[in-house]
Parts: structure tokens; C-alpha cells; sequence
């Protein structure tokens, strides 16, 4: 009973979408703002929830991000195309990136799958900032109008939000499928995975593929958000953040990208008067969890529930 409680995150749903509903009615533009961008985070971890699922740490998901960011903003500025095309242009572009990546890095496992996405991440990075002409450099990118004449915060909010809880759902689904198992079957031992019929070379390529979208999505919805963009938003520091929430919450859990979400995104905001130091916070956070919760918040909670239910207590 309590394991199914945790396993399940429809009352969760339920209750966050009547919360997102009416809270325009009780909280200024300032936590709307908040709540946007976190949105827009949980879009990140949770597609790199997919990936770390399987046992694999990527450390490029913010240069998938800058793919659908840079694509959703130039579209807009040199071709003038729609919000909802360049949107989903962005997505696309991002989750073909993850492909064409994820094609060569699977070659590698452990460590050296995450040196290679590394590489990759820096590789992109380098574009964004060097090819002046098209990304602006460090100059960056600005003049990207809100999408509609009648755009708000409050709308947005209720665009963004909407996406986050979808992405919550969609991988809820997916982890308690059968492709789910077959992601923690690769985890525990890709090998064996292989022999009894998983095509794991498929399963990765497609969460990678996935994984990607979401950050191109995210990417998309943060440029026509703030208006403005440049490389700096896009480095390793961001991928490395979006790693801890996973790490922190627990890999393959969507409550736990949740979780983790609120983590790598509250505690530095919270822990702002300290400067860079916040990171080291963050940091220390990590450490202790990987080392006396190596399943994650999430993943410890329910694994403790679950070995108190099968001795029956």
C-alpha cells in the first residue's frame, strides 16, 4: 500500500494542477517569475532522468538546451517564424543533436561516457560562442519579442507549467512500462540485458533522443521567456547542476527529478548571499548523498518502505 502510494503520482498531478490554476490569484509576478524558471528546470532534469537511469551520467544536457534555445530565438529574429514552429523546430533540432551524440558516445561506458558527453557539451558551447554571425558570440542575441500581442507572465506561466506537469507525466508512464524495466535491466547489468533480448542500443539512442528534446523544449521556452540569450547559460556548470538534481533526488524516480529539482535550483538561490560559495554548498550536499544515500531521497524512501513491507512490518 505504501509502496503504491509512492509509485504513484496521479493525486500529485491532480493536486499540483489545481494549485497552478489559481495561484495567478494569490501570488504577485515576482514567485511567477520563480515558478517559470523552475518549470522550466524540472523540463531539464526530468529528461535527464531518462539517461542517468539507465546508469549513464551525461554532463551535455545544457548544451541540447542551448540547441533549442538558439534555434527558437534565430528563427524568430531572421526568419520570423511563428512561436509554436519555432518551439517545436527547437525541440526537434535538440533531440537530433542528442541523436547524432549519443550514436558515438554509447560506445563508451562509466566514466568515459561522461568524459565524451563532456567533450561534446564543451564542443557546442565553443560554437555558440565563436560563430559571431549566427549565435552573436558573447555579445549574444536580444529582441526576442514575446510570441503574441497579448503575451503575459501570467499566460506563460501557464504555458510553462503546463509542459513541466505533462513531462512529469510522460515520465511516470514511461518508468512503470516496459520500457522502463528495460532501463533498469541495462542499469543493473547491460550485458545480461543484451542476452535475454534487450535491444539496448535502441533503448539508449531513444532516451538520449528523448532526454534532449526535453532540453531543446526547455531551451525554447526560456529564450521567448527572457528575451535574451547568450553562451554563458549554456556551459558545463549547467549540465553539472542538472546532474546533482538527478543524483540528489534519485535516478530513474520522477518523483525524485522532482525532488532534485527543488534542490539544485532552491538551495543556490536560497544560499545567494554566500556568492560562489552556494555552489560549494551544493556540492557538499552531493557528496553526502552519494555517499550515505546512494539510491537518492526518493530512491531510499521507497526502497525503505518496500523492505519494511516484504518482512512484514
Amino acid at each position: 500500500m505504501i509502496e503504491k502510494k509512492f509509485s504513484s503520482i496521479t493525486c500529485l498531478l491532480l493536486g499540483a494542477g489545481g494549485l497552478v490554476s489559481i495561484a495567478p490569484l494569490f501570488i504577485g509576478q515576482y514567485f511567477l517569475h520563480i515558478i517559470i524558471m523552475v518549470s522550466i528546470w524540472v523540463l531539464l532534469i526530468v529528461g535527464l532522468n531518462f539517461v542517468v537511469a539507465m546508469g549513464y551520467n551525461s554532463i551535455c544536457q545544457a548544451a541540447f538546451y542551448g540547441v533549442g534555445a538558439y534555434t527558437a530565438a534565430l528563427l524568430t529574429l531572421r526568419v520570423g517564424t511563428p512561436f509554436w514552429v519555432s518551439l517545436i523546430l527547437g525541440m526537434f533540432l535538440a533531440g537530433g543533436a542528442g541523436f547524432l551524440i549519443g550514436y558515438p558516445a554509447f560506445r563508451m561506458r562509466g566514466h568515459y561516457f561522461a568524459i565524451v558527453t563532456l567533450a561534446f557539451g564543451l564542443i557546442l558551447n565553443l560554437l555558440f560562442f565563436n560563430l559571431n554571425t549566427i549565435t552573436g558570440g558573447d555579445r549574444g542575441l536580444t529582441g526576442i519579442f514575446p510570441p503574441f500581442p497579448f503575451f503575459s507572465v501570467v499566460w506563460y506561466y501557464y504555458l510553462v507549467v503546463g509542459f513541466a506537469l505533462a513531462a512529469i507525466f510522460i515520465s511516470h508512464k514511461l518508468f512503470k512500462s516496459r520500457f522502463g524495466r528495460q532501463l533498469v535491466a541495462i542499469r543493473e547489468d547491460e550485458d545480461l540485458a543484451t542476452q535475454i533480448g534487450i535491444n539496448t542500443k535502441k533503448c539508449k539512442l531513444t532516451c538520449f533522443s528523448v532526454g534532449a528534446c526535453f532540453a531543446g523544449l526547455a531551451g525554447g521556452l526560456m529564450v521567448h521567456y527572457i528575451n535574451f540569450i547568450h553562451p554563458e547559460f549554456f556551459t558545463f556548470g549547467y549540465s553539472f547542476t542538472m546532474l546533482i538534481g538527478v543524483l540528489i533526488g534519485g535516478a530513474g524516480s520522477t518523483i525524485g527529478a522532482i525532488l532534485g529539482t527543488g534542490i539544485a535550483v532552491g538551495l543556490p538561490e536560497i544560499f545567494r548571499f554566500a556568492g560562489q560559495g552556494r555552489y560549494i554548498i551544493l556540492g557538499i550536499v552531493l557528496i553526502v548523498t552519494v555517499s550515505f544515500l546512494p539510491r537518492g531521497i526518493a530512491g531510499t524512501i521507497v526502497h525503505y518502505f518496500y523492505q519494511k513491507k516484504s518482512r512484514g512490518e
